[in-house]
This record gives structure tokens, C-alpha cells and sequence, in this order.
């Protein structure tokens, strides 16, 4: 009987944990949404000079990741813009890659 009672409290544990896991990605995917510029204001970074156009991006991360496929492009605000370009590998892994906006560098995959 106590070894039930320690395997459904750690259980229930578990699944709280899991929820508050769940509920902090929700939060950070939000937070995500509202980092990014919407179209009319990625074109207006673009064609006032502040950053890169994306398909200049995309060529970049397309050199270095030479057989992977671009799924998309996402260009999010703050002190130093980065796009977001996820790509999927030859061997099947989605992975983001993080560039910095204005110089077109690539800072980091995640």
C-alpha cells in the first residue's frame, strides 16, 4: 500500500512538472510571436537599410548547410535582429538557424 501511495505521488509529481514544462513553452513560443516583425515591417527593415534582405540570408546558411532544405525564415526584433532560418538535414533533423540581421553572420544553430 505506501509503495502505491509513493508511486502515485510521484506520478502525480511528474505530470504537474510536465504541465508547468508545457506552460512555460507555451509562454516563451508567445513571447516568440511577439518578438517577430510582421511582413510590412520586415520589408520596411529591408528596404530602409537596417537589415539584410532574407534571400541574402538564406544564401549564406545555404552555402554553409550545402544539402539541406530552407523551411523558413523568420526575422525577430530587438537590440541586435536575427532571422530565424530553419532548415531540415540530409539525415532528417529540423534545426534553426540563428543569423544576425545586419551582418548576415551565423551566430548559432539550435
Amino acid at each position: 500500500m505506501m509503495k502505491t501511495l509513493i508511486t502515485s505521488a510521484a506520478l502525480i509529481a511528474g505530470l504537474s512538472l510536465g504541465a508547468a514544462a508545457d506552460a512555460m513553452q507555451y509562454a516563451q513560443s508567445r513571447d516568440d510571436m511577439r518578438n517577430r516583425y510582421t511582413a510590412d515591417e520586415a520589408r520596411n527593415e529591408v528596404q530602409s537599410g537596417r537589415v539584410l534582405p532574407a534571400l541574402q540570408v538564406i544564401r549564406t546558411v545555404r552555402q554553409r548547410y550545402t544539402h539541406a532544405d530552407v523551411i523558413d525564415a523568420e526575422l525577430e526584433q530587438g537590440a541586435r535582429p536575427r532571422y530565424i532560418i530553419k532548415i531540415l538535414t540530409e539525415d532528417g533533423r529540423r534545426v534553426d538557424v540563428v543569423v544576425d540581421a545586419q551582418t548576415g553572420n551565423i551566430l548559432y544553430e539550435r
